[in-house]
């Protein structure tokens, strides 16, 4: 039950989503923020910062929370996850989720045993700018769709591949464009700067005929964020960076270009939990949109 002046959060990780998911859930009405876990005390002066409770075992936000966000490393989400539902702690967990399709049918069944919100954490579903793209396209006929997601090669050592650090996210996105049957999947990966795959390209191809090519790469020289929808009738290109959609009528010779009104995500997206939490009801981005994605992933990986 959501009491005083929001639900009581805790959060389990302190790198760099962990730090942006405290700065907003410090200062977001509908939530309070009840205590920050982190196995690094050194961390912990962001907990200091904003007032709140800081400890190097999670279990130590147990009594004091009734949800919990885990933006811990992939490696142990799953775990911990395991031991906030048995604790009957509402969960958000970052993306990549579990990291694997089994261990995320495990805990949605654990969730829905004992009644409890399980959320993933895919923020580019509340992108404006996809969810105008989405829009813009509602309706038609998909004949292709392209998806680039660059970055240059981080300097944080990410502790995943490309298709589960990054990849992913066009993964769910793309499952909402063209939600119908995958019927062919090929793909091709390369290791260029770390042990594992750094950059993937995936060709999928649906059933209604639709194909989509979807790329993914930590080691390019500039971020981009970019999704092109061609339909029947329109190309529609999101720019998920910069907040524009590039819309182009085939039966008129002058595109348009549109600026979105920008929001924040994550904000977006923690407001969308404690809605889920209060009203009894699936989150946006609920566990099974996470099995599907990560499954598709496995696939993806598989085909490397």
């Amino acid at each position: 039950m959501i009491k005083g002046r929001g639900a009581k959060v805790g959060l389990i990780g302190l790198g760099s989503m962990g730090k942006n998911h405290a700065r907003i859930a410090a200062a977001l009405n509908g939530i309070n923020l009840i205590g920050i876990a982190d196995i690094n005390a050194g961390s912990h002066s962001l907990a200091q910062d904003l007032g709140v409770p800081a400890f190097t075992d999670y279990k130590e936000l147990f009594p004091l929370s009734e949800a919990l966000i885990i933006a811990a490393p992939t490696e142990t989400h799953y775990q911990t996850a395991l031991d906030c539902l048995n604790a009957g702690k509402h969960l958000l967990i970052e993306k990549p989720f579990t990291g694997s399709s089994a261990k995320a049918r495990s805990l949605g069944a654990l969730a829905k045993e004992k009644n409890l919100i399980l959320a993933a954490g895919f923020i580019e579903r509340f992108n404006p700018a996809f969810q105008r793209l989405l829009k813009e396209i509602g309706g038609e006929k998909i004949v292709g769709i392209d998806i680039k997601r660059l970055s240059p090669f981080p300097e944080r050592i990410a502790d995943t591949d490309v298709i589960f650090d990054m990849m992913v996210h066009d993964l769910d996105l793309v499952q909402l464009l063209a939600p119908e049957e995958i019927i062919g999947l090929k793909a091709k990966g390369e290791k260029i700067r770390t042990k594992m795959l750094d950059r993937v390209i995936a060709h999928l191809t649906f059933r209604s005929g639709a194909i989509a090519l979807i790329e993914a790469s930590r080691v390019f020289g500039d971020r981009t964020r970019r999704i092109s929808v061609t339909t029947e009738k329109y190309l529609v290109e999101a720019d998920l960076l910069n907040k524009t959609i590039y819309l182009r009528d085939f039966t008129s010779p002058t595109p348009s270009t549109t600026p979105v009104k920008p929001v924040d995500q994550l904000t977006e997206e923690l407001k969308d939990f404690v809605a889920a939490i209060k009203g009894k009801k699936q989150p946006a981005v609920s566990c099974d949109d996470a099995i599907k994605t990560l499954a598709l992933a496995e696939e993806v990986k598989k085909a490397c």
